[in-house]
């Protein structure tokens, strides 16, 4: 598929210094604040357009050919379950069930392991209350070389309509890590904003690298902006001072010469990955101006965290197929250095496609990948994404995982699950549809690859109205890999009749037990 579009930015017109209001809930702080984010999973912060592409209500689909953030901002004030109106006709729809934050371990062969958390499965609500004033929000999980398994989420204080970022710590076996921040969690809150976290990951050494966003006001009138913001925290919790300013990045990338006269533009952080210098590339989605399509942003920070000028251009690499959004979801780092980026782009009007690209190591185009760097997937849906993606042990293939969606004419909607196989060196991707169930909505969020080279896919399955987490494993061709699970597939029933239900995450142990991550309704 030809594509026409661009790689480099337009002139960066400045760059924003670190902000100065910065109320941090390090090690010791937020530990009395009663829970967590909105009703949608977590996307109370989040483009109204991407409330069922992030993994917030799973049978809430939402096509990314909407505004990506409502117009001016970034809070959606009409999603169901947030006060506004469920129709636009100004009726209040009724408060959703709390949710809870949820991991489940496997064992090798995918039977629920009952000796995590309790009976194999670990719930976390972060506090009490009741309806959209209590709900977290988990995103992301990473574990460390000891095999703790570190979350990357948000929460709602009691009586607080602001959202704040947590990152928890558990052991092995699933119970709260108390001697991680306070029993076990860090919050961080830029002052009364909403705080979104979209993904972490642990160093070799301990630290724990965050990746995130916050809406901040621009100082023109109302407007406000999204401005990218990453944390770096020491093993024990505590904010790395070494690290932008006291442990924070918060960065506006787009920020015009005059800003208290001009609006600014808007960009994310979805993914992180670390480089070998000791800096990090972030990506997401994000403009320069402050309206219109998003294209893909990728950024790349040192060890300090400031912007590496040198990679890219000004540090950063676009990628605009010149139609309307592009998005980036998430990343990994290849050998050299390269980047691999997944997410969507859209070629055509109405058609958006599965996305990745490779960036090599000076933030350019990889032409070994492709042309241009880019390549797409087409399954045949109008609305196609990869959210998950995970590194051979031999670094010579990536996975990507992700959906198909949206109604075709002659074809019953359904969406699926979908599987990318990407060797990184040059050759054939593998793309395949993966359908986890005979009803809709059947979706993969995060991707893994044991140390056999075994693929996983995880996310949700839904099977006569009831959502279930869902973990797939496949052999390196793609194929299913029947003595996991049955036939390949498990399917855990968190919360009986529950529709929130999914799992957004999945790392492997070093025993080679499998852990998810994601949301369920609290019991």
């Amino acid at each position: 598929m030809s594509k026409t579009m661009r790689w480099e930015s337009r002139l960066r017109l400045g760059t924003a210094g670190l902000a100065l209001a910065l109320l941090m809930g390090g090690a010791g702080c937020d530990d009395d604040d009663p829970p967590g984010p909105g009703p949608k999973d977590g996307a109370i912060d989040a483009p109204t357009s991407d409330a069922a592409k992030d993994g917030a209500s799973p049978d809430a689909v939402v096509s990314e050919t909407a505004s990506p953030d409502g117009g001016a901002g970034d809070v959606a004030s009409s999603e169901v379950g947030d006060g506004g109106s469920a129709d636009g006709g100004g009726e209040t729809a009724p408060p959703p069930p709390d949710i809870a934050y949820a991991l489940v371990r496997l064992t090798a062969t995918g039977q629920v392991d009952s000796t995590f958390g309790s009976n194999g499965i670990a719930r976390f609500p972060l506090g009490s209350g009741s309806g959209a004033l209590s709900n977290p929000a988990l995103y992301s999980i990473a574990k460390d070389a000891q095999d703790r398994v570190v979350l990357f989420g948000v929460k709602r204080a009691q009586g607080r309509t602001d959202a704040d970022r947590v990152v928890m710590r558990l052991t092995p076996a699933g119970q709260i890590d108390t001697t991680f921040g306070t029993a076990g969690e860090v919050s961080h809150s830029i002052g009364t904003l909403n705080d979104s976290i979209r993904n972490g990951l642990v160093e070799a050494g301990g630290k724990i690298v965050v990746s995130g966003y916050t809406a901040q006001p621009t100082g023109v009138g109302t407007q406000t902006a999204n401005k990218i913001v990453l944390l770096r925290l020491l093993d024990n919790g505590g904010f790395d001072p070494s690290f932008g300013t006291a442990g924070v990045v918060n960065e506006a990338p787009f920020v015009p010469a005059m800003p208290t006269t001009t609006m600014w533009g808007m960009a994310e952080a979805y993914g992180v990955a670390a480089q070998s210098n000791g800096g990090y590339v972030t990506v997401g989605y994000g403009r320069e101006a402050p309206a219109g399509p998003v294209d893909i942003v990728a950024f790349r920070f040192g060890a300090d965290g400031k912007r590496d000028n040198a990679w890219g251009t000004g540090g950063s690499t676009i990628i605009d197929l010149r139609i309307a959004d592009e998005r980036g979801r998430n990343l990994l780092t290849l050998p050299n250095d390269r980047i691999l980026i997944v997410g969507s782009g859209t070629p055509a009007t109405g058609n958006i496609d599965a996305l990745a690209a490779i960036l090599g190591a000076d933030g350019r185009p990889d032409t070994t990948f492709d042309t241009d760097g880019v390549q797409l997937f087409s399954f045949d849906r109008p609305d196609e994404a990869l959210f998950g993606v995970a590194l051979s042990p031999d670094k010579a293939w990536a996975v990507a995982t992700g959906y198909r969606a949206g109604a075709v004419a002659g074809v019953t909607e359904d969406d699926d699950a979908t599987l990318v196989i990407l060797p990184v060196a040059g050759g054939a991707p593998v793309a395949k549809v993966v359908a986890l169930s005979e009803t809709s909505n059947d979706r993969f969020w995060a991707a893994a690859v044991d140390a056999a080279g075994k693929i996983y896919g995880a996310g949700f399955v839904r099977d006569g109205g009831d959502n279930a987490m869902v973990v797939a494993r496949f052999g390196a061709d793609g194929t299913l890999d029947a003595t996991f699970g049955t036939g390949g597939v498990t399917k855990v029933n968190v919360s009986a009749a529950g529709t929130l239900e999914t799992a957004r995450a999945i790392v492997i142990q070093n025993d080679g037990r499998v852990v998810i991550g994601g949301v369920a309704e609290a019991q």
